[in-house]
């Protein structure tokens, strides 16, 4: 069970794919006015700045709501943690009747009911179940406790928004429990890189594998977009280096070396290129990108130890350097070569060729505009020397 009409969510991106095409001229202007009389955005659809205000007057009401209960309650941490329960069930009922009765999907409204509901249930959960004689529990144990709830909020909604904090907790766990670890921090990079690189893996097999992918398209792509990130920068030796000073007790007017900097000024090179090669070959955009900000990164961290040029003297050149190559790639792009290509990436989602009514309003439409106005011949029967009844 969802959040939202899984099929209103096909039709609307079929709806969009034909307007893309119509663009491109791929279908006539018949052709596309028939998809969209077949397929009707369903939801209610408001302006990007009414979807923020709404946002934000939700969030903030509900806030007020809350801070107005426990003031006039005037109730300890574990009556706090029962009210953020309570107004966990009440936002969540609220959310669902909103939705179905004014087909909300990602109005602001929704999300903000979104948002407060999770984490009104993981903090209820921390103050009634989790805090041990008014002493609150770590952060890893908050994150948890809180990843799971995330999780599910996740997989019934389709939420970004929830998503952001579902890999808050998913790296502050990691993050924070190998603090408290003795040779945790030592390890924390190659945890990072692992966590990264297994979490990008299983969102992309998701992707291939589920029947719903449309319904959480947008979740998937920020995970792998998150992961990649958090994997070059775990592997990147400024980030380690600046990051391991930062944890150090005691303040140092230059970061100490690390252990095993070799290791890392090879991982600070490695890890993009090989995101190149993998993007190249898999034909990845999102792979791709990532590599070029990896590189440039690697470059920087590279000036930043061992650079002697001026700071605007090494920014105009890379700039320069840069530019060129983006000029010089959108010229030889043109036309395909390797399967790259400059032109726009428009490929056709699956649920045009699954969808068997469109197909049909497609061949309907066409056989309209084919069908020859002028006078119609045939449909005689003749048999041996004479015509039959027909002719």
């Amino acid at each position: 069970m969802k959040a939202y009409n899984l099929a209103w969510l096909e039709e609307r991106d079929i709806r969009q794919q034909a307007d893309r095409w119509q663009a491109q001229h791929v279908l006539t202007d018949e052709q596309a006015e028939a998809i969209r009389q077949a397929y009707p955005i369903r939801f209610k659809q408001t302006g990007t700045a009414l979807e923020i205000g709404s946002f934000v007057f939700t969030l903030l009401a509900a806030l007020a709501l809350y801070g107005l209960v426990s003031i006039t309650l005037d109730i300890n941490s574990r009556g706090s943690g029962l009210v953020s329960l309570i107004m966990a069930g009440g936002t969540f009922a609220v959310a669902v009747f909103s939705i179905r009765s004014n087909q909300f999907y990602r109005n602001g409204i929704d999300n903000a009911l979104w948002l407060v509901s999770a984490l009104s249930a993981v903090w209820g959960l921390v103050l009634v179940f989790f805090q041990r004689n008014d002493v609150f529990p770590p952060f890893w144990e908050v994150c948890l406790i809180a990843l799971p709830v995330l999780l599910a909020y996740i997989i019934y909604t389709g939420d970004t928004i929830l998503t952001y904090f579902g890999l808050a907790a998913f790296y502050g766990l990691i993050f924070d429990g190998l603090l408290d670890i003795s040779w945790g921090q030592s390890m924390l990079p190659f945890a990072l890189m692992g966590a990264s690189a297994g979490l990008f893996a299983l969102v992309s097999w998701l992707g291939n594998s589920m029947t719903n992918a449309v319904y959480y398209s947008d979740v998937l792509t920020l995970v792998q977009w998150v992961s990649l990130f958090i994997g070059l920068a775990a592997g990147n030796y400024y980030v380690v280096r600046e990051l391991n000073a930062l944890l150090l007790d005691g303040r140092y007017a230059i970061s100490p070396e690390i252990a095993l900097p070799g290791l890392f000024w090879l991982t600070t090179f490695v890890i993009p290129l090989l995101y190149g090669v993998v993007g190249f070959r898999q034909r990845n955009r999102m792979l791709l990108v990532v590599a070029v900000i990896g590189v440039a990164g690697a470059i920087a961290t590279v000036y930043h130890y061992v650079g002697t040029w001026p700071l605007s003297v090494t920014l105009a050149i890379h700039g320069g350097v840069v530019i060129g190559l983006a000029i010089l790639l959108i010229r030889y792009l043109r036309m395909p070569n390797y399967g790259f290509t400059d032109a726009i990436d428009e490929e056709p989602p699956l649920e045009l060729l699954r969808h068997v009514g469109l197909l049909t309003t497609l061949q309907g439409t066409a056989n309209a505009q084919n069908q020859p106005t002028g006078p119609r011949f045939g449909g005689g029967d003749f048999g041996g020397g004479g015509a039959g009844e027909q002719y």
